[in-house]
């Protein structure tokens, strides 16, 4: 018969009787406090990650509100960059020529305006009464410089209009 070497007992784990050693019942004791620990550091960084992430959001959605703001300024100046630059017989024709189809008196700024003469501009619908034998200025709303005459009594187009 051959004899096995005796194993020498491991203080750490539990012997015959299912007790563990004070020693790793400390050490046990400690492991379960320091993840205790970590457990409640992750949960106060995860609050804190929580709150920024949504002032972030909030941040960034302020920031996307105020850029599409600026951008249609932006749009609406370049539009009106490029209103300027253009050749004003090519904008002006168009609606001239719908005037001269129906029939109707039409003014051009620079012109001088007629006794109680109404102009409704083309291009936005304004409607304006100039002085009599003043010059007619470019509309006072979109700066167009195309109106329709209109008679007393004769209704107005567009919808946009004004008195």
């Amino acid at each position: 018969m051959s004899k096995k070497p005796k194993e020498a007992a491991n203080p750490d784990l539990p012997g015959q009787e299912g007790k563990l050693s004070t020693e790793a019942r400390r050490e046990l004791e400690k492991l379960v406090g320091e993840e205790l620990d970590v457990e409640q550091f992750t949960a106060r960084k995860a609050a804190f990650l929580n709150a920024w992430l949504k002032d972030d959001v909030h941040r960034a959605d302020d920031y996307l509100r105020d850029l599409g703001d600026e951008l249609i300024t932006q749009e609406e100046r370049v539009g009106d960059w490029l209103l300027d630059a253009a050749d004003p017989t090519k904008t002006v024709w168009p609606a001239i020529m719908r005037c001269i189809k129906r029939g109707e008196a039409w003014a051009l700024a620079g012109e001088e305006a007629g006794e109680g003469e109404a102009l409704q501009c083309l291009g936005c619908g304004y409607r304006a009464l100039p002085p009599a034998g003043s010059e007619i200025t470019p509309c006072h709303r979109c700066g167009y410089g195309c109106f329709r005459q209109v008679l007393p009594g004769q209704p107005s187009e567009g919808a946009n209009k004004a008195e």
